[in-house]
């Protein structure tokens, strides 16, 4: 084994910290943990990975379960497509024969919302396969001990990336050896004010040799903000509220249940009930409230709903800041 593979290992297993769905390698858990931290910090994961194995303790319930039911359970953390595709992906391993869990890489890649990383991740850790993965850490820690002064998000380098990743992977150890790279990037490694003195790879890094710890990797500029402004609809009857399905040309919030926009129900528009900010991605988003008067028949995206049955239908938490209060 060579001597940074060797510090690098011996690190991690020194200062690793207890993530739960290290406890064991199970497949259900490594991969809920893995599809939950795409675009989602640890500290906002760990509350809800415990609450969502509680609901469905392991995959076969997952793919029990009606569609709603795991929306609902991983409200609020965003990016509903991951839940969407986890379901998905959970009935079609159940349909396997004997339920048997895949363990190649173009098994995985068939599964909805599973691209290499999650193949990966799931593959070497699980079962030990010499799979290397390559996430936003692992591409800053490659970039700053190879001296790569590229922007790893462009294609060319990704492609880069992934070759040097898998030539680094220790064969003997590489669920190990992927942690330990996550690990030094999410904890030592890190974007802003990386520590250095603390790094097991700091005698090899060449950015750590050069000073350039803090320049790279070499980022372009992120997209600007974009700013939307939505008028949104409370219209309310005999105790029941007029909820709108997004459908799945929408911008955001594809297939969700909120309140109808302006213009798309049969209404008459009266006085603003409250404003709300929120932001999903890079869209920040102003909407309105107003009360209204139903007109008629609605359209067949509209649906009439009790009152207290209104906050189980509404998943995002932008329709749970907007509902108005109790009356």
């Amino acid at each position: 084994m060579s001597p940074p593979r060797r510090r690098l290992l011996s690190w991690y297993r020194r200062h690793a910290r207890p993530l739960p769905w290290r406890r064991d390698r199970d497949p259900y858990r490594v991969w809920l943990a893995e599809a939950m931290l795409q675009q989602t910090t640890v500290a906002a994961v760990l509350p809800r990975y415990e609450r969502f194995l509680r609901r469905f303790p392991d995959l076969r319930a997952l793919a029990r379960a009606p569609e709603s039911a795991v929306l609902k359970e991983w409200a609020g953390l965003g990016y509903y497509a991951r839940a969407r595709n986890l379901a998905a992906a959970a009935r079609m391993i159940a349909a396997r024969p004997g339920g048997d869990w895949p363990r190649d890489i173009d098994s995985w890649l068939a599964l909805p919302g599973i691209g290499r990383y999650t193949a990966a991740a799931v593959l070497s850790i699980t079962w030990d396969l010499p799979h290397a993965v390559l996430d936003a850490n692992v591409a800053r820690v490659l970039c700053r001990w190879h001296g790569i002064r590229r922007d790893p998000r462009r294609p060319a380098v990704q492609k880069l990336l992934w070759s040097l990743a898998q030539s680094l992977l220790d064969p003997r150890h590489p669920g190990d050896w992927n942690q330990a790279m996550m690990e030094l990037g999410e904890t030592v490694c890190t974007s802003q004010k990386p520590i250095c003195p603390a790094c097991p790879l700091r005698a090899s890094c060449s950015a750590c040799k050069n000073n350039l710890q803090n320049r790279l990797p070499l980022l372009s500029p992120k997209r600007a903000a974009q700013n939307l402004r939505w008028t949104c609809l409370w219209i309310e009857r005999d105790g029941q509220v007029l909820l709108w399905k997004r459908g799945p040309d929408e911008l955001l919030l594809k297939g969700h249940w909120g309140l109808p926009e302006a213009g798309r129900v049969r209404a008459r528009p009266g006085a603003v009930i409250k404003t709300v900010r929120h932001a999903i991605t890079r869209y920040r988003i102003l909407l309105t409230i107003r009360n209204a008067q139903s007109l008629g028949p609605q359209p067949p995206q509209a649906k009439w709903v009790a009152r207290p049955r209104v906050k189980r239908l509404l998943v995002s938490s932008l329709w749970l800041k907007a509902l108005p209060g109790p009356r």
